[in-house]
């Protein structure tokens, strides 16, 4: 879980780090250049000058608040699924009775 935690924390402060080159770049007509033929393709994929949009972070959802919902979510699918069982049960035997009456 540590591991995780500083995982996401990396990745968060790479976005950062991105938005903030790519909000700080004065050149407007220099961001929307393609890679130069000399760098290589790691070069082109790590190039964030070509951003148009930058977004901030809103953060991480905690383990605790994720765990709550899927808590939640899995309660409401047991009764969502026993209530629709019974009204198929129903169903059924409604079709069933007409069936044989017929």
């Amino acid at each position: 879980m540590e591991g995780f935690q500083k995982w996401v924390g990396k990745i968060s402060k790479d976005v950062k780090a991105a938005s903030e080159k790519a909000s700080s770049s004065s050149s407007s007509s220099s961001s929307f250049e393609g890679p130069r033929s000399t760098e290589g393709l790691s070069a082109a994929l790590s190039d964030q000058s070509r951003i148009i949009v930058a977004r901030p972070v809103r953060g991480v959802v905690s383990l605790w608040t994720c765990s709550k919902f899927c808590a939640i979510a899995f309660v409401a699918g047991i009764i969502v699924g026993y209530t629709l069982k019974r009204r198929v049960k129903r169903w059924a035997n409604k079709l069933l009775k007409r069936i044989r009456d017929d």
